[in-house]
């Protein structure tokens, strides 16, 4: 599916009206009959439903009059608040307002949030659009509130009012929508963070708005089951575990050996014929007693319990075996596994997934991206990604598809910046995940998914393709544990126990 942030939603309403010749009041009045189909249909059971429409000033508020002038001529009367007044209402708009007069209907302009609470049997939100962005100001609050606390099923025009069409943050509040009719294409933040709740079944429905490849900026899209099963092929009959992909993981540290075992389990539980797992030899007895269905490769340290340059050699026999490799959870920070990561990476020759401390010789540019020959894959977090490209998380927070933008016109790999929800992008294409909860904010996940990624390379799928499947997977598999169990208290091993089972269909 794809989305469209605020500024491409802007675009197309010029590119419609400019460039196609298509009047504004034309797509205000489709919008509004699309919004009454929806309404009529989520009252069809209903006898003589009670409609009440809440309208905003500019474009939002005139699809409400539309949609109200839609339903007037299809039997119903609904009830109309204005929070602008008659006298402020312009453009098409306007032309909307007059038409629902002219059929009779009676529009309320209240000066205050009533005492009552809200009845009846839907309420259509149209105070804002997806032009809101920053905190709300009052009286605005105290409509949404008013609205929220009726309980009542309601549809919202384009995205929730109080929502932030490009994050999905809300200050401090936003309408909690049943349904959202969006026109056209879904709005990204409907996608991200709050978004995700505040939403309900979101419906992009066509008002004849033109094809949007024309479009600048990240082409962003939402991430389907469909794709998966694209994807994965099911497993040949006369297959073995040198076909099924072997992969190199380069993982753990003193006191962190966790991180390259679940990263192991987690290749191994999506499929990967083979695993090796190298390990600082002073630790490699905790890896062999660990990892028992994987194999596992001593390397040279002296006894410090971290990668060092040392490591390098006993690595290096076995990059031609792999197929992929895994660098990073649990390495640690100690100055000569830095210096260790600076002399390895540039040399490997294989795809490459690098996570967490693998990440840090990037910091100050110590190593670049374009330094990098091979396909590879980065999967930092939020704040991982923060303090690795020095933009601080406020600005990442307040505009996110802008500075993921920015970032993306020149890095030459595949980021996968995983948050609620995790976004995977290439070039000038960006994938929210629809999968995943915040249960998945503990220590470990990470780790598994670095794992899966790497299987999926493996197994020869693209970079791209490998980082989306993954990460779809490994959210869905933490919303199985959480139905079944809980989001609070979900643990890494937990995914690795239940992916197999989530791994049935694509057998």
């Amino acid at each position: 599916m794809r989305l469209l942030t605020r500024d491409q939603s802007r675009t197309l309403d010029k590119i419609a009206m400019e460039d196609h010749g298509i009047p504004g009041i034309e797509l205000m009045g489709k919008a509004g009959e699309k919004v009454a189909q929806t309404a009529q249909q989520m009252v069809a059971e209903i006898p003589d439903p009670a409609i009440t429409i809440i309208c905003g000033k500019g474009n939002n508020g005139g699809d409400g009059f539309a949609a109200a002038a839609s339903l007037k001529k299809d039997g119903f009367t609904p009830r109309i608040l204005s929070l602008v007044k008659a006298d402020s209402i312009q453009g098409d708009a306007l032309h909307y307002y007059q038409q629902c007069l002219q059929n009779g209907l009676t529009v309320e302009f209240p000066e205050t949030v009533p005492n009552s609470l809200l009845e009846g049997d839907l309420v259509i939100d149209a105070l804002l659009g997806t032009g809101f962005r920053g905190a709300l100001r009052p009286p605005l609050d105290d409509w949404i509130n008013w609205i929220n606390s009726a309980s009542l099923p309601v549809l919202s025009i384009d995205i929730p009012s109080g929502l932030d069409a490009n994050t999905g943050q809300i200050n401090p509040v936003a309408i909690w929508a049943t349904k959202t009719v969006t026109m056209g294409y879904s709005k990204l933040g409907l996608h991200l963070k709050h978004g995700r709740n505040l939403t309900g079944e979101v419906i992009p429905v066509d008002i004849g708005f033109p094809k949007t490849s024309h479009i600048p900026g990240l082409k962003w899209h939402l991430f389907s089951e469909v794709q998966v099963k694209e994807s994965l092929s099911p497993l040949s009959v006369d297959t073995y575990k040198h076909r099924q992909g072997k992969v190199l993981i380069i993982a753990g540290s003193q006191g962190m050996t966790g991180a390259a075992i679940l990263s192991t389990y987690g290749a191994l539980r999506c499929g990967a014929g083979l695993v090796l797992t190298c390990a600082p030899s002073s630790l490699h007895p905790i890896y062999e007693t660990t990892i028992l269905e994987g194999i596992t490769q001593p390397c040279m340290d002296k006894g410090k319990g971290f990668f060092c340059a040392l490591s390098i050699e006993d690595i290096q026999t076995k990059l031609e075996w792999c197929d992929a490799v895994a660098i990073g959870p649990g390495l640690g920070a100690h100055p000569e596994t830095q210096t260790f990561l600076e002399q390895l990476l540039p040399g490997l020759n294989k795809p490459t997934v690098i996570d967490a401390d693998g990440l840090r010789v990037f910091h100050n540019h110590r190593l670049d991206f374009s330094a990098l020959k091979f396909p590879f894959i980065i999967t930092p977090h939020w704040g991982e990604w923060c303090t690795l490209t020095g933009v601080p998380v406020a600005e990442l927070q307040d505009e996110f598809p802008q500075v993921v933008a920015s970032f993306m016109d020149k890095f030459p790999g595949v980021l996968v910046l995983k948050d609620a929800p995790t976004v995977t992008c290439h070039q000038n294409t960006a994938v929210v995940n629809s999968t995943g909860n915040p249960g998945l904010a503990t220590g470990g996940t990470g780790d598994v998914l670095t794992g899966m990624i790497a299987t999926f390379l493996a197994q020869g799928l693209d970079p791209f393709q490998a980082a989306q499947v993954a990460v779809y997977l490994h959210g869905k598999t933490a919303d199985v544990v959480a139905a079944s169990q809980s989001q609070r208290g979900l643990l890494a091993s937990d995914l690795l126990n239940t992916l197999p089972t989530l791994l049935k269909p694509y057998d």
